[in-house]
């Protein structure tokens, strides 16, 4: 059979393609599983292997609630070579990883809170849902809990943050109880004593931290124009002709409450002038009450602070 002969020219012969050669062979074989495959296989398929998995799983998702801890880890680690020195790994088998991973579980549970141990739960769920995709339904129950649990332990954690600055708070204020003197009649010299010395490293925090509240610290930097109060300090500290006499000195005082104010403007020594005049001083108790410091400051030729 010819096909239709262009316009002017000769027919076209016409050569049907042969049909395809049926196929005799047999079905080619799947390729072999990889290693990792065989190694799930395996794992999955044994109870020290799913023991393992789970365990292993627990511990990787606990190990962010924990801060990072490293010590868990290393628990399990010194557990499993306790194990192998007794020569009792040789009597558990393969059960011997399982037994040290809930080592590290264990840990990790006492460093964490219980809505960590089921956020993390949550999130394994939803990581299970997800690898079984498109079957949804275990994606969706463990997004859910994932959004319960986590909102949960959002709110304690914030809960804890807050009682753990209450509690900071509650220590600083109890220290200040430490400073200070325990009469107010000896803030005087201990304060002209370590101005002496104010040049030491420990010196100037001793007189800024331990005996000048707030208030007193502030105006006490402003009368020598210093930029800070350890600047301050070491100021009045180069004006001090004689060291061992500086703290020797006496000044009018008056009683104020169960404090004092001392006229640290007109201070006095036996033998002539040793340091620069201070200031007028109130001195009170720090608001534990359990100690004496300066509560106000006032330079010389100004009323005392209340």
């Amino acid at each position: 059979m010819d096909e239709p002969r262009a316009p002017g020219g000769p027919p076209v012969p016409w050569n049907p393609s042969p049909p395809p050669a049926p196929w005799t062979g047999d079905v080619p074989p799947p390729p072999p599983p990889s290693r990792g495959e065989l190694l799930w296989k395996r794992l999955t398929r044994t109870p020290h292997g799913t023991a393992a998995l789970g365990v292993g799983a627990t511990a990787v998702l606990l190990t962010p609630f924990s801060g990072w801890s490293p010590w868990p880890w290393l628990a399990g680690v010194a557990v499993l070579v306790l194990l192998a020195l007794l020569r009792v790994d040789r009597l558990l088998g393969r059960w011997v990883w399982p037994l040290g991973g809930l080592v590290v579980v264990a840990g990790l549970m006492l460093s964490t809170t219980p809505w960590a141990w089921v956020l993390a739960a949550s999130i394994g769920v939803l990581v299970a849902g997800v690898l079984r995709l498109p079957r949804w339904r275990l994606a969706a129950v463990g997004a859910v809990l994932c959004v319960v649990s986590g909102g949960a332990y959002a709110f304690v954690s914030a809960q804890d943050a807050q009682e753990a600055a209450e509690a900071q708070a509650r220590t600083q204020q109890e220290s200040k109880g430490l400073q200070g003197v325990p009469a107010p009649a000896r803030l005087l010299p201990v304060l002209l004593n370590r101005l002496a010395y104010g040049d030491r490293p420990e010196a100037p925090g001793a007189v800024c931290d331990n005996l000048l509240a707030e208030a007193a610290r502030t105006a006490f930097t402003a009368s020598v124009r210093a930029p800070d109060c350890v600047a301050a300090v070491q100021t009045v500290t180069a004006g001090i002709t004689d060291r061992n006499s500086y703290a020797d000195a006496e000044a009018p005082t008056q009683e104020q409450g169960d404090g004092l104010v001392v006229d640290a403007c007109e201070l006095t020594w036996d033998d002539g002038v040793a340091g620069p005049q201070l200031g007028v001083l109130t001195v009170g108790r720090e608001p534990t009450g359990q100690s004496y410091v300066v509560t106000g400051f006032a330079p010389c030729g100004a009323p005392p602070a209340g």
